[in-house]
């Protein structure tokens, strides 16, 4: 026999999408009324008033006050977001150390904070800054997100390493962390920030490219992102490019460190400037690399026809390289390919992972209104 206390399964669904319906106003706008709900999700306003009910019950909701601007008819109670409703935290992880962001479920930032290297094995200096981090604010930190500039692992959430890579490495995994810990690649966050606000809003398909002390490519295809069977998919570091990986080729350019396994962000962007003031020897040199990325990136657009190209990174939006790679691309491809700058510029990969977490923490106070 069923529980009678407990909501048809049809009905429970048409509450539950009653219930997101609000909170997503709610989380976009901030204060609002019972009637400025039902107007903008075009639900009756009975059911509205259930669900505020409810949300207010289960302790998402509160009211704030009422309308003091003495207009006639019924007095409009506002309601906001719990101050105890949750948190989220994202958090990136790089050669420079690791950098956090903690906010409200409706993205209000209650702080940032770096932590230089400082010697500690990654997953020890990871989980430290983290809970750090969880510790602002009231409330349970409903969902983190981790960026790493290694490939993850699709199945165990386990970070790869790889050879040659200039990045942290380790048996990093998600479940070490913590409970409710997403952990992805860096270029894949940078190009979720990219899909959700940045140049790739209106693409069906696009890649996202990033130059910077390492190389990657994320591959959005269907609006679906490509992560391939052991999350290596876009390590186009390992790519041929006349016999060497395309990471050595540069690297022999001398655009390469000689005290790590990665590029060298100075001398490329200081080649960049140095073309773009006239200066000969750097202009070749700024040809022989965009014409070499280039042709990594025109394979790319032969194999997968994406919309658009972006180029993010540190070396990757500057204008003279998207200047050459665009060139490159565009004499090389099959079809025409739109080659741009990311438009998410600052730290792109921690913004992707701030969305990536505010997304599974509503979902999560979501499902702890549906089990209340």
């Amino acid at each position: 026999m069923s529980d009678p206390e407990r909501p048809l399964p049809r009905l429970a669904m048409l509450r539950a999408m009653t219930d997101r319906a609000v909170l997503d106003q709610v989380f976009v706008h901030g204060r609002t009324t019972r009637a400025e709900l039902a107007a903008t999700t075009g639900i009756s306003k009975p059911t509205i008033s259930e669900s505020v009910r409810r949300l207010e019950t289960a302790g998402a909701l509160r009211a704030t006050g009422t309308d003091q601007t003495g207009r006639r008819g019924r007095i409009a109670t506002f309601y906001e977001l719990a101050a105890d409703a949750g948190r989220v935290v994202a958090a990136e992880v790089n050669q420079q150390g690791i950098r956090t962001v903690t906010t409200d479920l409706t993205g209000t930032v209650l702080a940032t904070d770096h932590h230089p290297p400082d010697g500690r094995p990654m997953t020890a200096a990871v989980r430290a800054a983290v809970d750090a981090a969880g510790a602002v604010g009231a409330g349970p930190v409903r969902a983190t997100a981790i960026s790493v500039a290694n490939p993850v692992d699709p199945v165990t959430h386990e970070v790869v390493a790889l050879p040659g890579s200039p990045f942290p490495e380790g048996t990093l995994r998600a479940a070490d962390i913590g409970r409710d810990v997403l952990l992805d690649n860096d270029v894949n966050f940078s190009a979720l920030a990219e899909r959700r606000e940045g140049a790739a809003r209106e693409a069906k398909s696009f890649a996202y490219v990033y130059v910077g002390a390492g190389l990657g490519v994320s591959l959005y295809v269907g609006d679906q992102l490509v992560r391939g069977a052991h999350g290596l998919a876009g390590e186009i570091g390992y790519l041929d490019s006349s016999g060497a990986t395309l990471a050595s080729a540069l690297a022999d350019q001398g655009f390469g460190r000689v005290d790590a396994p990665s590029l060298d962000v100075d001398a490329i962007l200081t080649t960049l400037d140095q073309a773009g003031s006239g200066d000969a020897v750097a202009a070749e040199r700024l040809g022989l690399l965009g014409a070499t990325l280039g042709r990594a990136v025109a394979a790319i657009c032969t194999i997968v026809d994406p919309d658009v190209v972006l180029l993010g990174g540190p070396a990757g939006s500057h204008p003279a390289l998207v200047a050459e790679i665009r060139r490159t691309v565009q004499a090389a491809a099959p079809g025409p390919v739109r080659v741009e700058a990311g438009e998410v510029t600052d730290s792109a990969a921690l913004r992707g992972a701030l969305l990536s977490a505010l997304d599974h923490g509503r979902d999560g106070l979501l499902n702890a209104v549906a089990e209340n």
